[in-house]
């Protein structure tokens, strides 16, 4: 096994270590029993699907049989139905099993630190980049500071965060220190790109990065990214993944020592 291949399983097993995110407002969770859920779109489904970074948060929900629910969720990709409605792909944590929610039938979300987030319609702009209601006229696709965010979620993208996301979750949980260490990371390559954040800028990013579940599949496409980014981007994400592994004072000496193997062997250096 090459070394690009012995990358890519270091981190995949460490998003299949991923548990179910702690969630402040467990005592609220409540599934009905038979967990009715919405069907899937027809049709390709690369042609329909929006990569959605695994965000994570707890949704209120109401099926179409009238049913209520609280559930936390991991939202995988977006499609849209027939009608134009979004739905929403996700892992559901109580169910350990994909489900389909049509946003139309979401009448409530709150991050996993029990923050309440509204309204909603800005909530999926800023999270998912779609518009519902379609009559949410206080948010704009046209919007230079959306427009100028979805730039800085690509450049952190394509600098490697959904893995630092996937070593900061390999002890099942993404702490205050490992987010803001990934932060400056972020802070770092969007300066490189010419991008310096503003104090908003930065704290909307930080809930951005809480919320990441990376999937499998996101992180073989953001170490294929990655690959092509040269030495010093792989030397930066794997120094930077280092401090995320150290980032709660306690030092998994392993994780440590194969992120130093990884460096040395594709760029001939070492992260400390």
């Amino acid at each position: 096994m090459n070394a690009i291949s012995s990358l890519k399983t270091f981190f995949i097993d460490r998003v299949r270590a991923q548990a179910a995110p702690p969630y402040a407002g467990a005592d609220r969770i409540g599934v009905p029993a038979d967990d009715p859920h919405d069907e899937l779109p027809g049709g390709p489904v690369e042609q329909k699907r929006d990569a959605a970074d695994g965000q994570s948060f707890a949704i209120d929900y109401v099926d179409h049989a009238g049913h209520p629910s609280h559930r936390r969720i991991s939202v995988w990709a977006v499609e849209r139905n027939p009608e134009g409605v979004p739905i929403l792909i996700a892992k559901c944590h109580e169910r350990q099993a994909t489900r389909a929610f049509r946003v139309d039938r979401i009448t409530g979300v709150t991050d996993l630190d029990g923050a309440r987030r509204e309204p909603l319609a800005r909530f999926f702009f800023e999270t998912f980049g779609f518009v519902w209601p379609k009559e949410a006229i206080h948010v704009t696709l046209g919007d230079p500071e959306e427009a100028r965010f979805e730039r800085i979620r690509t450049i952190v993208r394509q600098a490697g965060l959904p893995l630092l996301a996937a070593l900061s979750l390999a002890d099942k949980e993404m702490n205050a220190a490992e987010v803001e260490e990934m932060s400056y990371f972020c802070d770092r390559a969007c300066a490189e790109k010419g991008v310096d954040l503003s104090g908003a800028e930065r704290e909307r990013l930080s809930g951005y990065i809480a919320r990441m579940r990376p999937t499998e599949q996101t992180v073989e496409a953001a170490i294929d990214t990655l690959m092509e980014s040269g030495h010093d981007a792989i030397s930066a994400l794997l120094r930077a993944g280092l401090k995320v592994v150290s980032a709660d004072g306690t030092l998994n000496v392993e994780e440590a020592d194969m992120l130093d193997a990884f460096c040395f062997a594709l760029t001939g250096r070492h992260v400390r």
